[in-house]
């Protein structure tokens, strides 16, 4: 038997459901299940949590899907068993499958990108970390340097620097705040910080052929 859940109907409906069809249940046999999560564009999902609770005594069983985002289940009960899958990033999916005796049920998840809070990128400059909070701590060093907290805001950009170090125009930002603070010496130090090939070279060539026009440059 195969099953493939999407977020189709409401969880809430879902969960309505299953309870309802609880009562009709057959004596317990043994069983086994396994099955598969992706993503709308069929990527597989891994990590991602499973948790199974039966209609019949309310037992509940957890697991992760492996590195082809499949999982499985063995020794399970027959009978109504409510399956939720969850992982960062992605809306929840339930579904419900009725479990029979010694047969071996199939069921294939899909989970929606979670648009207001995005999967950690697993690859790439962001990899391992969370856009939003990426974004959110770059606008506030932003909001810092309008404000002429330049301190503030090298130090967070700093620790921006720290975590992505491949997101070298970081040092760019930091240079204009030490331009603001009129310390002409660091400000040269982080725009030359920017490797030649980097993209954000240009930029820093520019900030460079600038800041050295000056008359009168401080310490």
């Amino acid at each position: 038997m195969n099953i493939v859940v999407q977020r189709t109907i409401t969880i809430s409906m879902i969960t309505l459901l299953f309870w309802m069809v609880a009562p009709i249940v057959s004596s317990a046999q043994s069983s086994i299940i396994r099955g598969r999560v992706r993503a709308v564009d069929g990527t597989p999902i891994s990590l991602a949590k499973i948790s199974g609770q039966s209609a019949r005594n309310g037992r509940t069983i957890t697991d992760e899907t492996d590195g082809s985002g499949r999982f499985a289940f063995i020794g399970l009960s027959s009978g109504p068993w409510l399956f939720t899958v969850e992982k960062f990033g992605y809306e929840p999916s339930q579904g419900v499958v009725y479990i029979r005796r010694t047969a071996r049920t199939d069921m294939s998840f899909v989970l929606e990108i979670n648009p207001f809070s995005p999967p950690v990128p697993e690859t790439g400059v962001l990899a391992g970390l969370r856009a939003g909070e990426i974004q959110e701590d770059l606008m506030s060093a932003h909001a810092l340097f309008d404000d002429g907290n330049f301190d503030d805001a090298i130090d967070l950009y700093k620790e921006l620097l720290n975590r992505l170090p491949l997101l070298t125009s970081l040092h760019i930002q930091i240079g204009h705040a030490y331009l603001g603070k009129r310390d002409y010496r660091r400000a040269l130090a982080a725009y030359r910080a920017v490797p030649p090939d980097a993209a954000a070279a240009e930029e820093a060539a520019l900030a460079i052929q600038a800041l050295q026009s000056i008359p009168t440059p401080g310490p």
